[in-house]
Parts: structure tokens; sequence; C-alpha cells
């Protein structure tokens, strides 16, 4: 029989002042003290967002282990966002808790990899991408004249440029299987995913709607829309799978129906070619 994990009080992560906020993620993480001063500025926020970014679980052996990384956005007085990483995990000896800040999402991969031996299978920290390298910096490496603004623009840079998927999303715990099966269940094609997916989402712990693009046309006098949604699932092994659903009124009657897709582009090729073509 698996042992219980530790009893812990679910941290509040919403709610109240941003700097009220800031200051309770200082105080429950180890290296809160040393991050103080480097993040001086996030006190005067005017608003704050954090959401799920990514986690793993196990059940053991040799007991239940969890870490979970949280983003979170402050928007300070300039108009600037300022975006600090949130670890928390169990992997310790004694099964306790543990929490740490990150302002360099550099930092934050290598520390999510120390983290992630304790689960096996880990190689070594995740390497950004090409176009994952931080503004102003040089073959990965910031000059050292790089100031505080310079952080601050990628924090922008990291939420507003397309294609950074991993370090933009925010995950909601919630029953995540549920709604995989009920997306399938009402897709209407014939080549939606079928039941070795929806296996794979029965482990899904969380998940995250965006929709991707909409359109209109007129098709043989009659407005036509289309919608694209990407639905993301988070699964126990830290691992993600997305599903794709269209959601369209190219019905003989009008009415709306939705297909789904294990890709985005077979999903975009049945919204152009199909629906907005008539292939």
């Amino acid at each position: 029989m698996d042992p219980e994990p530790a009893q812990t009080v679910e941290v509040v992560r919403t709610g109240g002042r941003p700097g009220e906020q800031l200051a309770g993620l200082l105080a429950r993480a180890q290296n809160g003290a040393r991050a103080a001063e480097q993040f001086a500025e996030v006190r005067s926020a005017l608003m704050h967002y954090c959401g799920l970014q990514s986690c793993r679980h196990t059940k053991g052996p040799p007991r239940r282990l969890d870490r979970r990384t949280f983003r979170h956005s402050f928007l300070l007085p300039d108009g600037a966002v300022r975006v600090l990483w949130e670890l928390e995990h169990n992997t310790g000896p004694d099964d306790r808790l543990r929490h740490a800040v990150f302002g360099d999402r550099e930092d934050l991969a290598v520390a999510e990899w120390e983290v992630d031996t304790a689960f096996g299978a880990s190689t070594g920290p995740v390497e950004l991408p090409p176009d994952l390298v931080p503004f102003g910096t040089v073959n990965g490496a910031r000059p050292a004249a790089a100031t505080a603004l310079d952080a601050e623009r990628d924090a922008v840079d990291d939420l507003l440029v397309p294609g950074r998927e991993a370090f933009r999303r925010a995950y909601t715990e919630s029953d995540s299987p549920e709604h995989a099966w009920r997306l399938l269940r009402r897709a209407t094609n014939a080549n939606a995913p079928g039941e070795d997916v929806l296996l794979r989402l029965h482990a899904a712990i969380a998940h995250d709607i965006s929709i991707v693009t909409r359109r209109s046309a007129v098709i043989a006098g009659r407005l036509v829309s289309w919608s694209l949604y990407e639905h993301a699932f988070l699964l126990l092994d830290g691992s993600e799978l997305s599903l794709w659903e269209i959601d369209h009124t190219r019905t003989p009657d009008g009415h709306p129906a939705c297909e789904v897709y294990s890709s985005r582009d077979a999903a975009l090729d049945t919204a152009v070619r199909r629906i907005e073509s008539g292939g």
C-alpha cells in the first residue's frame, strides 16, 4: 500500500494585493531572503496572476513524489510585466514540501532537472530552443552590463512571442479526464482521436483551453464561420498532449458542429480545404 503523502496546507496563490502575493512567495521560498532584493521592483505591482506551468507526480516507490511549477506574472506601474517562477516539491528525504523562486528561466530549468532526478529517467536540464534564447544575450549569456529592464523585456517577450507555449501556458487543475471524454464524445468526424488517446488522457491532471484563430466567409450565399481551439493536457509524467477542436457552421442546417483532431495541421487542413473551400 502506498504511503500517505504528508498533510500540507494548500497555498493560496490568487486574490489579495500583488505585494502581498509577492511577500507570501518570498516567505515560503527557501531562497526568498536572497531573492527579495532582486525582485524589489515587484512590490509596487498593480496586478498579479498565477497559473500552473508544469508538474510531475508519481506514487512511488518508495513514496508519492510531487513537483509543481507555477508562473507568477506581475504587471508593473510602467506597463512592463515581470514573471517569477515558483518551484514546489516534496522530493527531499523528509517528504516536506519545499519552495523556491526564480526570476530566470534557465535557473528554473536547472532546478527542475535537479528535482526531477528523484523521478528517474532524467538525463539533464532541458535546453531552450534557439528562439527561446533570452532577449539581449550573446550565445545564451547576458552581457555584464544588463539591467533590470532587460529582464522585464524578457518577460514581455515570453508572453507575447508566438510559439513559446511551454513558457506561456497556465494549466487549470480540474477534472481533466472528464473534459477530454466530453470533448471527444461531441466530435462528429469519423477520424477523431480514438480510445488509445482517451486512455492516455485518463492520466491528465490539468488542462488549458486556448483559441488559436477564428474566421468567417460567405460560401454559397451563406455566412460560414469556424474557430480553432487547442485543448492542452498535462499528464502525470510531466508530458503534454494536445487535441485540436474545430467548431464550425458548415452544416446542412447551419447549426454548429464540432470536429476534433490530434494535430493542428490536420485541423487547419479541414478548416481551409473543406469548410472554406468546399473540398
